[in-house]
């Protein structure tokens, strides 16, 4: 009998560490965790400053006033006049099978400009 008391103190001392020792694991574990959270929080509300910040720089850069003054200042565009605006229905389309609209289009005011020299003057002037 008294092995066998010895046997249940061992057994229960053995499992107490075996407990107490998962228990610490687990802790630093769940330690662990809670850093790599906070550190990802901590990005996440980086990242939220960070995209106020490039939504402020953006919606300076995109200023409706700013960008006028920009194109007046590198680009030269000369003032639209009332010859170069024309409506497609005026031009005499040819559709090949299978063609869209677009392509049949840009075929279609080529060959016409190549027929009208004033056509192709509008259509190649600078807009």
């Amino acid at each position: 009998m008294n092995s066998t008391k010895i046997a249940t103190a061992s057994l229960s001392i053995s499992l107490i560490f075996l407990l107490a020792f998962s228990s610490l694991i687990m802790k630093n574990k769940v330690q662990e965790l809670e850093k790599e959270l906070n550190a990802i929080n901590r990005d996440i509300q980086e990242d939220i400053k960070s995209i106020h910040v490039l939504k402020a720089e953006w919606s300076h850069l995109n200023n409706p006033s700013r960008l006028r003054k920009l194109a007046s200042k590198h680009i030269s565009l000369n003032q639209i006049q009332a010859e170069q605006i024309i409506n497609y229905s005026a031009l005499p389309f040819q559709y090949e099978n299978g063609e869209s609209r677009k392509i049949a289009a840009r075929k279609n005011i080529s060959k016409y400009a190549e027929q009208n020299k004033e056509l192709k003057r509008l259509t190649s002037a600078h807009r």
